[in-house]
């Protein structure tokens, strides 16, 4: 496992995180974008399952060293989630992927009739910090007890304070 992952996992994710708009086929997860930020309580709790143990969300800033993929970054908590449900026994059930869709840099996708993202450049650090706020509020009233891990954050996302 030790050295098979890093053959495995990284290049296969990294290529459908490239990708995910041209191969995307069937829904999982969650994606929360910025415009309806004033609806993400409503959206968690339209969500059926209230056993949710483990939460992996990104925004796809900074994705395996490919930079901002935008919502292509959702093939992280998949990917991530894929893991721990096959190498540490988690119900795949009880766990639960989330794109934070906050725009995307990257000009490539911008202009591709077929990204699924919100085509606008990504919001300002103090919308940001907003619309984390709202999203770690409404996710620990909804899933009080959750494992809420962050993955492919840039840098000064991570620590804003810095």
């Amino acid at each position: 496992m030790k050295e098979t992952l890093p053959i495995i996992y990284t290049p296969t994710v990294g290529e459908a995180c490239e990708h995910f708009s041209e191969i995307y086929r069937r829904g999982r997860g969650l994606f929360i974008s910025w415009p309806n930020r004033h609806n993400i309580d409503e959206m968690l709790q339209g969500f059926s399952r209230n056993d949710i143990n483990v939460i992996v969300v990104t925004d796809g800033e900074r994705i395996l060293g490919l930079g901002d993929q935008g919502i292509g970054g959702m093939g992280i908590p998949i990917g991530k989630l894929s893991l721990y449900t096959a190498c540490g026994g988690i119900h795949p059930a009880s766990t639960l992927p989330i794109m934070l869709d906050v725009g995307t840099n990257n000009a490539q996708h911008l202009e591709d009739p077929l990204y699924m993202g919100w085509r606008h450049p990504r919001i300002s650090d103090e919308q940001y910090m907003e619309f984390m706020d709202m999203f770690v509020h409404a996710i620990t009233q909804r899933w009080p007890n959750v494992l809420l891990q962050f993955e492919d954050f840039a840098q000064k996302k991570r620590h804003p304070a810095s």
